[in-house]
């Protein structure tokens, strides 16, 4: 696991390196909002979005360098929604990743203008990519059908809890679906048959579900656990797990990168 470890500690410090010269400096003005959109990107999130970007790019004979701004995209985005899902009006979090969350560290307003900016930014990255797929993949992704939608039901689930159905629909908006478009991005910037696009959906949607689950099961969330109960979570997040890997034996190319991160996904919660 030591040398797995130092692959994505090396993935991971590209994104950093690349995240932090696209981002404006917190010295260029206006300076509390680039300070505020800073210090949620470099507060020690993992990178497995734009791991998997990468590692699939990789996976389809693509280069790093090819999917390198698409991947930092992914996760300005992914930090966008993080700094509005812990707004008082959502979930009204005080910490995240054991630090005090954008609105405690600077002030509410300005933390839904880096929220803003960092959705913004994601964009204009992908725009002088240049290929529109990526842009129209990714903005699918996380509107009003996407993420975006996840976090309205998740919403409205406070107060009317859900069904099995409606439950497992909102994991996949909230969080199957930008993990999906992470490999589907990947595979575009490594010009990927439609085919073997599509089947990358798959897996990262398989990977998105088991990952949503994991985590609930290790958070006690008490919507799954009210809804479908802890030893049916684990055995429907067991099940997902299991199809993740099966999803990436349809690929006659060299899945082994993609497998690394997955395993190390995994290893990473811990529940009896």
């Amino acid at each position: 696991m030591t040398a797995l470890n130092t692959y994505l500690r090396d993935i991971q410090k590209r994104i950093d390196q690349e995240l932090d010269r696209l981002i404006p400096r917190a010295d260029v003005a206006p300076k509390r909002l680039h300070e505020a959109m800073r210090y949620s990107v470099f507060s020690g999130g993992k990178r497995i979005r734009p791991a998997l970007c990468l590692a699939t790019c990789k996976t389809f004979s693509g280069s790093y360098t090819e999917a390198l701004v698409p991947a930092c995209a992914i996760e300005a985005l992914h930090t966008y929604t993080l700094i509005h899902d812990d707004l008082p009006a959502m979930d009204n979090d005080d910490m995240r990743r054991g630090k005090p969350t954008s609105h405690k560290k600077f002030d509410e307003a300005t933390a839904i203008l880096a929220g803003d900016a960092l959705l913004t930014l994601a964009f204009e990255l992908l725009g002088q990519h240049g290929d529109a797929r990526l842009v129209t993949e990714l903005a699918h992704a996380t509107g009003s059908v996407g993420v975006i939608g996840g976090q309205q039901h998740d919403m409205q689930y406070k107060d009317t809890m859900p069904n099995a159905e409606e439950l497992f629909a909102m994991h996949q908006l909230k969080t199957a679906n930008l993990i999906s478009v992470s490999c589907v991005m990947g595979a575009l910037c490594a010009q990927a048959s439609a085919s073997d696009i599509e089947h990358m959906r798959v897996f990262g949607n398989n990977l998105g579900r088991a990952f949503q689950l994991l985590d609930d099961i290790c958070d006690n969330d008490p919507i799954t656990m009210s809804v479908i109960g802890r030893e049916k979570t684990i055995q429907y997040a067991e099940d997902y797990k299991k199809t993740s890997y099966e999803s990436l034996a349809v690929f006659s190319c060299d899945t082994k990168a993609l497998r690394d991160i997955v395993d190390v996904v995994y290893s990473s919660f811990l529940y009896e």
